[in-house]
């Protein structure tokens, strides 16, 4: 790859990664694209906080005492930005490298893309999650007059950003061997479900919003939440009309479900 010809600023969105961050954020420091790294740690309650600290002025942190959501992070971060190009990467990530970075970067570094996505690839299992992830790269002013909306996102923020370009402007290509800590892996297996499905319910309602959902389809997802079982959850998701919901919780929330259904015993 040529030298860039634009700078690079990382941005980090943080919430109780205190296991993986430091080598997140060093391999971010070491590798040559990126001029500066942007670390916001959304209200953490472990010790994320502490480990951001300790980097002191090699990076940009900004701190918030409660829990204010990914897209409300990020924007942060791309405020705090002083980069032409802007990339998010997870906290999470276990074996991130300089080569997943330059696989990242290189489209737009190049010029030939407004927006790429970058997802964890093991190489042979098809990853029905491409469009969620959350390794991307985009041309900072491009994001701007989008900030105020994209704020109040969530973990819906992918699905919003997947709205913003076309098919011809954006690369999808496979990190390899790319990969991050389930929440199974950071907690026990009933927090970790209920995270999950949290999380999946501020997505479902994201495609939602964008594809138009019944009134009827909004009340049977905020059902969703108060399951107790998977049976029941069973029964909810196929109460939505909405295809596109209801086929991304059935692949995003069952398949997470039957992962847990050994650990958690109750569900």
């Amino acid at each position: 790859m040529h030298k860039a010809s634009f700078s690079v600023s990382a941005i980090v969105p943080v919430f109780n990664e205190a296991k993986t961050v430091t080598r997140v954020v060093e391999v971010l420091l070491e590798n040559p694209l990126i001029s500066e790294v942007i670390c916001i740690n959304d209200g953490s309650t472990d010790h994320s906080l502490l480990r951001l600290k300790k980097f002191k002025n090699k990076i940009k942190l900004i701190n918030f005492k409660k829990n204010k959501g990914k897209g409300y992070a990020l924007v942060a971060g791309i405020k705090k930005a002083k980069s032409e190009i802007v990339t998010f990467i997870d906290a999470d990530l276990i074996n991130l490298s300089d080569k997943h970075l330059t696989t990242l970067l290189s489209p737009i570094l190049e010029k030939e893309f407004k927006a790429v996505i970058g997802y964890p690839s093991n190489g042979w299992t098809p990853n029905i999650f491409t469009d969620l992830t959350g390794e991307r790269a985009y041309y900072r002013n491009d994001l701007l007059p989008y900030l105020d909306e994209m704020a109040t996102t969530k973990f819906g923020v992918e699905i919003f950003l997947n709205s913003l370009f076309s098919k011809k402007e954006t690369k999808k290509l496979a990190l390899k061997q790319l990969r991050g800590l389930y929440k199974y892996e950071k907690c026990n297996a009933a927090d970790a479900f209920k995270g999950y499905l949290n999380e999946a319910i501020e997505i479902a309602l994201a495609i939602g919003k964008k594809e138009g959902l019944l009134k009827k389809d909004y009340q049977a997802i905020s059902q969703i939440s108060k399951v107790a079982n998977l049976k029941e959850l069973k029964l909810r998701i196929k109460d939505i009309a909405n295809k596109n919901v209801r086929q991304f919780l059935e692949k995003y929330v069952l398949n997470y479900a039957k992962i847990l259904e050994e650990k958690w015993k109750n569900f």
